[in-house]
C-alpha cells in the first residue's frame, strides 16, 4: 500500500468520525485500546510517567492535526522510544486519537461558546494585570517555569480556557506538581517536581532555578497537589477580561507554527 492510498484511507476513517452513531462506540473503542496499548509508558490520563511524557497536556501534542496523531501512532517515531501501532487498524487508531483529544480537554463535536473577547485586550491582561507571562511564554515571550501557552487555543474553545483559568488545580498536570521541600539544615524550598526517583529529586523554584536534591538529605517532602497557578483569578478577573484572555489564546494559537512529521510506510512512495 502506497502512502497516498494511506492517507486516503485516513481521510476516509477521520470523516466517519462524524456520522451518527459512531461517537460513543468510537470513545469506549478509544479508551479500552488507550488503556491496554498506551498508558504503560503515557499514564491512563495521557499526562505521562517515568517512561513517556504527557501527550495530554503537551502543546506541541495538543496543536497536531488528527492525521498527524494517526501517522504517529500508526508508524511509530523512530529513536524517540515510540513504536509502531499499525497493528491496530485504521478504526482503533483513530478511536485512539478520539480519546486523547477527550483527555486533552477536547469535546470532539460540541459547539464552544463564541469567541466574544478583544485579543488585544487579552494580550495586555496576560502581559499585565493578570501576570500569567510570569510563568508562560507565548511566542517567545514571557516565563518558562510553566508551560508555553503559544499554542494552548488550537484544541480549546473559549468555556474550557476560562475554566482552566478560575480553576487551575481541577486538573493538575503531572509536569506542573508543586513540592514544598524541607532540607536537613532547615531550608525550605518550594517550586515545579521536575523528575523524581528514589534517590534524587529536581525542583525547580518560581526564579527558574533547578535544585538537584538528594533524598537522603531531606528532612521533608510534601507534595502539595496543586500548580503554581493562582486560585482568585475568578474575583480579580472581570467576566471581560476573561473573555478577552481567552480570545487572545485563541488567536494567538491560529497563527502557532507547528513542527510537523511526515512519514512514509514501509515500502511506500
Amino acid at each position: 500500500m502506497n502512502v497516498v492510498r494511506w492517507l486516503s484511507g485516513v481521510g476516509f476513517v477521520i470523516l466517519l468520525t462524524s456520522l451518527p452513531g459512531f461517537g460513543q462506540a468510537a470513545a469506549d473503542r478509544g479508551a479500552e485500546v488507550f488503556g491496554r496499548s498506551c498508558a504503560g509508558c503515557h499514564g491512563a490520563d495521557g499526562k505521562g510517567s517515568d517512561r513517556g511524557p504527557s501527550i495530554a497536556t503537551m502543546p506541541t501534542t495538543i496543536a497536531r492535526s488528527d492525521a498527524d496523531l494517526i501517522g504517529i501512532v500508526h508508524d511509530g517515531i523512530s529513536g524517540k522510544g515510540m513504536p509502531p501501532f499499525s497493528f491496530l487498524g485504521d478504526d482503533s487508531i483513530t478511536a485512539v486519537v478520539k480519546h486523547l483529544r477527550a483527555l486533552q480537554g477536547v469535546k470532539v463535536g460540541a459547539v464552544d461558546a463564541p469567541i466574544t473577547g478583544d485579543a488585544e485586550a487579552g494580550r495586555a491582561v496576560f502581559f499585565g494585570k493578570a501576570g500569567c507571562s510570569t510563568c508562560h511564554m507565548v511566542k517567545g515571550e514571557g516565563g518558562f517555569i510553566a508551560s508555553d501557552m503559544t499554542a494552548y487555543g488550537q484544541s480549546r474553545g473559549v468555556e474550557a480556557i476560562k475554566k482552566a483559568i478560575v480553576s487551575p488545580d481541577a486538573e493538575v498536570p503531572r509536569e506542573a506538581r508543586v513540592v514544598e521541600v524541607k532540607t536537613g539544615r532547615g531550608e525550605k524550598l518550594v517550586g515545579v517536581l521536575r523528575s523524581e526517583d528514589n534517590i534524587n529529586l529536581a525542583v525547580q523554584t518560581e526564579d527558574g532555578r533547578y535544585h538537584f536534591l538528594r533524598r537522603d538529605g531531606l528532612a521533608d517532602v510534601t507534595y502539595m497537589g496543586r500548580s503554581l497557578m493562582p486560585l482568585d483569578y475568578g474575583t480579580r478577573l472581570s467576566a471581560t477580561e476573561l473573555d478577552d484572555l481567552a480570545a487572545f489564546l485563541i488567536v494567538t494559537s491560529k497563527s502557532a507554527p507547528v513542527e510537523t512529521v511526515v512519514k512514509k510506510r514501509r515500502g511506500g512512495n
